[in-house]
């Protein structure tokens, strides 16, 4: 019996030995799960590339507003004492709001002439789902630009047009913002010299630096800030707009003389 017990201890033992070394001559190689889970680890570890502060500003809502606004801007290639206050002052409430430096905003104003304003309009279509009223907003600061100088060009139409449409705005309310900015343009009479002075309450041995003063101190208690929820349903021109681009004129007017 004991001879018997030894024999089938042998047989296990060898079996066990030539097992081991099959094992040692094969290693187990990954399965298809465990390939697919390392190339996904991966890719979750590959580092992302790193923007720069101004592509970060660039991605944001305002960032993308300044890029619509900027490509606008240099559609017609003209601007006006005007709009480059209205964009100047809009740039400051976003340099305040999100804390961030002014030249970095203006610099991609600066830069957006080679953009496509249709897929900027895509950004901020996907910026502002749910809240109409903003995009309505964006759409008649596009006007008031357009209007500053008192020509609106074909340029600048077709670019507002485009905007709007990918921003969803309804045709009555679009209708509505053109037909108004169309019909103050139309029935706008120029300043004469004795208004201009008047409206800055200077005489007329004026020194530019007392101009400059004035218009500015006009300018910033006639603006609205575009950006504060509490003008959203405000109209533009009723509040300050109409005035300043008079202002405007009267400003370019004593420049001359």
């Amino acid at each position: 019996m004991e001879v018997v017990l030894a024999l089938i201890a042998a047989v296990i033992i060898f079996y066990l030995y030539k097992t081991f070394q099959v094992y040692l001559s094969n290693p187990v190689m990954p399965n298809d799960q465990d390939v697919l889970r390392t190339n996904n680890q991966q890719e979750i570890i590959e580092p992302r590339p790193i923007l720069s502060p101004k592509e970060k500003l660039m991605a944001t809502e305002y960032g993308i507003m300044v890029r619509i606004l900027g490509k606008l801007s240099f559609v017609d290639n003209k601007s006006c004492s005007l709009e480059e206050k209205l964009v100047n002052a809009l740039i400051d409430d976003m340099a305040k709001d999100l804390d961030q430096p002014k030249e970095l905003f203006l610099e991609i104003y600066k830069d957006a002439s080679n953009e496509d304003i249709e897929k900027l309009a895509e950004l901020f279509c996907e910026e502002t789902i749910a809240q109409y009223k903003k995009r309505l907003k964006m759409i008649e600061f596009m006007f008031a630009l357009s209007y500053t100088d008192g020509n609106f060009s074909h340029n600048e139409e077709e670019a507002i047009i485009s905007v709007a449409a990918i921003l969803e705005i309804e045709n009555d309310d679009f209708n509505y913002l053109y037909d108004s900015f169309k019909a103050i343009n139309e029935q706008h009479v120029e300043v004469t010299k004795e208004e201009a002075l008047e409206i800055f309450d200077i005489s007329e041995n004026f020194t530019k630096e007392e101009l400059d003063s004035k218009y500015n101190e006009i300018f910033e208690k006639n603006r609205q800030n575009v950006l504060d929820p509490k003008n959203l349903t405000k109209p533009y021109n009723d509040n300050g707009g109409q005035y300043l681009r008079r202002v405007s004129e009267a400003y370019a007017l004593l420049l001359k003389n």
